[in-house]
């Protein structure tokens, strides 16, 4: 009897860990979540080890997860070779997502689940990211990603009624709860936060903040030992840095400038990125006086930007227009203002 009594009080210390788990786990704190489920695991309680390998791949802890997945295969539980394959399709699906944007692809796949209840400036939001950004710096990201969390559940939604701004200021809100999330010890949760940090990156053309979230991401990558996926992501960025530095320096120097574009522009296929190369080529071509190359270099980023729909390629066209315009280089002007006219 005295037996039976010892084991009805360790079945139910064990459901009563592995409920603390269940709490542990929504409430957000997955390390001690890990710990109530790793006994409830190690118990063979129910579906303690799928729950376990869930939040293990949550915390990066990829080869213990699989230990415990296959464990959880054994006694019955066949779900969990998914969890395996998700974990390893995750970051493949990340660089697959960040390679679309990378070359100007529209990706935008989600809404806000509600619209917005009051109307938060671009400014206000960006204020309190770098409030929050402090923190992060000065004391981690454990201590401040539950009030990033907060911050962004409140200023997501303008999304749905802001511009390029708004977008801007809401995707460095993800960046921010990707980048603490990660620094908590949860890679796993800080993915999806980078995604649509790009995303939306994407939506307001900022190709400075997609290189810093490729950047993050990829050191988050190189910390979870995953060489090749950091050095994907690393790739992927400074593709998104050049495509930056082409935007707000071609006139700095525009000799380097031209060598740097004429290498570039050749790598590119038909698409925004090679508009805006060839734009930055007529550009640097006609700070030079070399209107001649400049106007062929116009006429080429004119017939690339036929399709497209880009608020950055029209305002760089029209940039060009106007320098053209001052510099006497008449048929240029006109092929830049053709285009307008075509689509006004």
């Amino acid at each position: 009897m005295s037996e039976l009594l010892s084991q009805f009080e360790l079945d139910e210390a064990v459901e009563r860990l592995y409920r603390l788990g269940e709490a542990a786990e929504r409430a957000g704190r997955l390390r001690e979540a890990a710990v109530h489920f790793r006994v409830a695991a190690d118990q063979r309680l129910g579906d303690a080890a799928v729950r376990l390998a869930h939040v293990l791949f949550a915390l990066g802890e990829a080869a213990e997860a699989e230990q415990w997945c296959l464990a959880a295969v054994a006694d019955g539980f066949p779900e969990a070779e998914e969890l395996i394959r998700e974990n390893s399709e995750a970051r493949q699906r990340f660089l697959e997502h960040a390679a679309r944007i990378t070359v100007g692809a529209p990706t935008f796949d989600w809404l806000p689940s509600g619209m917005p209840s009051v109307h938060v400036a671009p400014e206000a939001i960006a204020a309190r990211t770098e409030a929050l950004r402090a923190l992060d710096r000065r004391y981690g990201g454990i201590a401040c990603h539950t009030a990033v969390l907060e911050h962004l559940a409140a200023v997501e939604p303008m999304i749905v009624l802001g511009d390029a701004l708004t977008w801007t200021a809401v995707a460095e809100v993800y960046e921010l709860a990707g980048w603490t999330a990660f620094d908590s010890g949860r890679p796993g949760v800080a993915l999806p936060h980078f995604t649509k940090a790009l995303t939306l990156a994407r939506q307001a053309e900022n190709e400075s903040l997609i290189a810093s979230v490729l950047t993050r991401a990829g050191r988050m990558f190189l910390h979870h030992n995953a060489p090749d996926d950091a050095l994907k992501a690393f790739q992927l960025g400074f593709v998104a840095a050049h495509n930056a530095w082409a935007d707000r320096h071609s006139l700095d120097d525009p000799e380097q400038a031209i060598a740097a574009l004429t290498t570039k522009v050749g790598t590119y296929g038909e698409g925004r990125a090679r508009t805006l190369a060839l734009t930055a080529l007529a550009r640097s071509h006609l700070a030079l006086g070399d209107i001649a190359v400049a106007t062929e270099f116009a006429g080429e980023a004119v017939a690339s930007a036929q399709n497209l729909r880009s608020s950055r390629v029209d305002d760089q066209l029209r940039r060009l227009g106007r320098e053209a315009h001052s510099a006497g280089a008449s048929v240029l002007a006109e092929q830049v203002s053709a285009r307008f006219a075509r689509s006004g």
